[in-house]
């Protein structure tokens, strides 16, 4: 919505009811956290063979104490089980440790063997062991003594074992053997000893030896190769962002590397396997920069020190590991806008992190919008409107058939579940940017965006830090902004933690009398009331400019003048000055705000 329109008022009301306001509840998925401690890096160092699927582990961790009497640490490691384990757990919920039985992001499926999860065989810190449990796949480590606010602690964990998930080990289509990990949302503890949430964000190392056929690729920058006897090869990639257990990433195969240039300090790569080295690499080479430039210019800078665009095995579509992307097989033919999405991640989602699942949308909704933004600049408005309104009408048709259905999840338990509802995640979330910009205009927006991102990269944020940021970008436009975005909250509320959506019904006629533009909406979903500025556009035709003397006259020229109307009330009529009988009115031409609406000339 233009912000610099004027207000119009109602000239009247055929039915008035009040419009109720919501107080934003506090919410958090229950992932058990642990208070006192914070991880600040951990190191990973793999042995693999072709002989087996077991990963032999050595793992270090490396912690800082924020609060006293602190006693034990517990880390997410799903253990070793003989028998196949149910796909669900006692209480109903999907089992992470499981091994799966239906694809997904976790894998291709397999009929479930058993054999599966880690054995733990020490625990150790500065060459003394320590006392541990590993029981219900959480390791539980003793600390020797108690430690003081800000002092650290370090300790070293062997384990090994055969992952159920997490981590694709098999051949891709064309035969090759490979390690592919796909951790997303809470699977990294199939073969990390990690707190696997995205609350607690760490810098990694990842440290790979096997055969010397294979490449490897995983976070951060690459710091070591190293050939070794009886044919293996040690590499090390080291990440020094912190980033999430869910995008720590690991590819081992036979790849086609490319490395094609960089961009203001990160290095920029591809890596595809080698029988589909020609369609991947120009794919990528082709749109990684200019996609990058475009955020970069408009964000802020890019957060890791190199992006990689890997194929890999088992993934479908995108995964938006930080710093190294995987895709499926599809993404390497073409896949333009799937690029933007999976690149957009490395700042929503990667970077700046959702504190926990529940506010999933903060990374999915902002992907889904942010290359909506790139199609924009690459093939123009109409490009980008069209789709909106697609995506606008999938998140609409979810929400009105699933009532009880809201984009912030309520206190999600089961984290399996966190994209269920993936047409309000990511397409719905995309909107409530959409109606976000349009509510505070275009270049508040980008303010807002520009600061929330420079507020929060490297950390984790929530919704209403996400509110405040850009409440406080209004406010510092002055008049530029409307006060309808100087306090945020009863938007946030009507579109993140309401089900259902508005639904207006609309109709317009002209009365040449008095030289207005009758314009009545109602409000028709069945509950409840919504607050919503919505953006009216009357077209009219303006006298022809004279032509040149001489000359063919000149072909009349259309006139539109956009009003924003506040609707709030069950049924209004607005009054919009006119001085002739429109061609047409409009009602939310730019599909700024999030309602399934009919309009039309009565």
């Amino acid at each position: 919505m233009r912000t610099r329109q004027m207000i119009v008022t109602a000239a009247g009301v055929v039915c008035v009811a009040a419009f109720a306001t919501t107080t934003v509840a506090m919410r958090a998925d229950t992932y058990p956290r642990q208070p006192g401690i914070r991880i600040t890096n951990y190191t990973f160092d793999y042995t693999l063979s072709d002989a087996s699927n077991e990963m032999v582990v050595k793992q270090g961790v490396d912690l800082t104490f924020v609060q006293p009497g602190v006693k034990t640490v517990e880390l997410d490691l799903c253990k070793f089980s003989a028998q196949p384990r149910p796909a669900q757990m006692p209480n109903g919920f999907a089992d992470p440790c499981a091994e799966p039985g239906g694809g997904g992001r976790g894998g291709a499926a397999t009929a479930p063997t058993g054999g599966k999860g880690m054995t733990v065989t020490s625990v150790v810190a500065a060459g003394q062991a320590l006392t541990w449990q590993h029981d219900n796949d959480r390791l539980r480590v003793t600390m020797p003594r108690g430690f003081s606010p800000g002092e650290s602690f370090s300790f070293a964990i062997d384990f090994k074992g055969v992952p159920a998930t997490g981590i694709l080990i098999a051949n891709n289509r064309h035969g090759d053997r490979g390690w592919v990990t796909n951790p997303w949302p809470n699977k990294a503890r199939n073969f990390r000893a990690v707190f696997d949430h995205p609350s607690m964000k760490a810098t990694h190392t990842t440290s790979v030896t096997a055969p010397g056929k294979y490449q490897v690729v995983s976070n951060g920058l690459l710091i070591e190769e190293t050939d070794l006897p009886g044919g293996l090869r040690r590499t090390v990639w080291k990440e020094g962002v912190p980033i999430s257990t869910w995008l720590m990433s690991l590819a081992v195969a036979p790849y086609s590397v490319q490395h094609f240039g960089s961009y203001r300090g990160a290095s920029l790569s591809s890596w595809v396997f080698p029988q589909e080295q020609e369609a991947g690499h120009r794919a990528f080479t082709a749109h990684t920069q200019p996609v990058l430039e475009f955020f970069t210019d408009r964000i802020g800078p890019f957060p890791y020190e190199k992006l990689a665009q890997v194929q890999a095995n088992g993934v479908g579509g995108g995964m938006e590991l930080a710093s190294s992307i995987f895709y499926g097989y599809g993404a390497t033919g073409a896949g333009r806008q799937l690029i933007a999405h999976e690149m957009a991640h490395q700042y929503w989602g990667d970077a700046v992190t959702e504190s926990d699942w529940d506010d999933v949308w903060l990374s999915e909704g902002f992907a889904t919008y942010f290359a909506l933004l790139y199609q924009e600049f690459e093939d123009g408005h109409d490009a980008f409107l069209e789709g909106v309104r697609r995506a606008k009408a999938t998140a609409l048709n979810y929400a009105i058939a699933n009532p009880g259905s809201t984009i912030i999840h309520d206190d999600l338990a089961d984290i399996s579940r966190v994209i269920a509802n993936g047409a309000q995640v990511y397409q719905g979330g995309s909107q409530v940017l959409h109606n976000i910009r349009g509510i505070v205009g275009t270049q508040t927006f980008w303010e807002g965006i520009r600061a929330y991102y420079a507020k929060y990269r490297d950390g984790t944020a929530t919704t209403a830090d996400f509110r405040r940021t850009m409440e406080d970008a209004c406010r510092a436009a002055g008049d530029r902004c409307p006060a309808d975005g100087r306090d945020l909250t009863w938007l946030f509320t009507q579109l993140l933690n309401r089900g259902g959506a508005l639904q207006v019904t609309g109709t317009w006629t002209y009365d040449a009398a008095a030289k207005q533009v009758q314009v009545t909406l109602e409000q028709t979903q069945p509950a409840g009331l919504y607050r919503m500025p919505i953006e009216v556009r009357v077209s009219t035709t303006a006298p022809a400019p004279a032509g040149r003397a001489g000359g063919a006259p000149m072909p009349p020229q259309t006139n539109r003048t956009s009003h924003i109307v506040q609707l709030s009330q069950k049924s209004r009529t607005f009054s919009l000055p006119s001085d002739v009988e429109p061609l047409n009115v409009e009602l939310d031409p730019d599909a700024w705000v999030f309602m399934r609406a009919t309009f039309g000339k009565k």
